[in-house]
């Protein structure tokens, strides 16, 4: 498992030990870079500031307790969960809005090839 972040190594050190995760593989990629090479979009106003957004959000930093933190990278990068095996993707999802939730478990247990 591994994070990609656009935050510097500082804040994702700061951000992952939070939620114990410190030893956990990561990436600082401020420029987006891995993004892109992913296919991983920028959002338009109407995805990142919709709804569902604001209720999630509300969700999330309110009612589960995580708080507002401070904006680290691009607010308008959107995000994605990518199962890799022997370099290649197996599975992907990229999100539509910030407000997407991957089905994890469905995600980890995909058949991986040549099992």
């Amino acid at each position: 498992m591994a994070f990609v972040h656009m935050g510097s190594r500082v804040q994702g050190d700061d951000f992952f030990a939070r939620y114990g995760l410190a030893d956990v593989a990561r990436l600082s990629d401020p420029a987006a870079e891995l993004y892109r090479s992913f296919g991983l979009r920028r959002g338009t106003i109407a995805e990142i500031f919709n709804w569902k957004v604001w209720q999630r959000g509300f969700e999330s930093a309110i009612l589960e307790g995580h708080g507002v933190g401070m904006l680290a990278g691009d607010g308008f990068q959107m995000p994605g969960v990518f199962l890799i095996y022997r370099d290649e993707i197996v599975k992907a999802f990229r999100h539509e809005t910030p407000a997407d939730r991957p089905d994890y478990l469905e995600m980890a247990a995909c058949e991986l090839p040549g099992q």
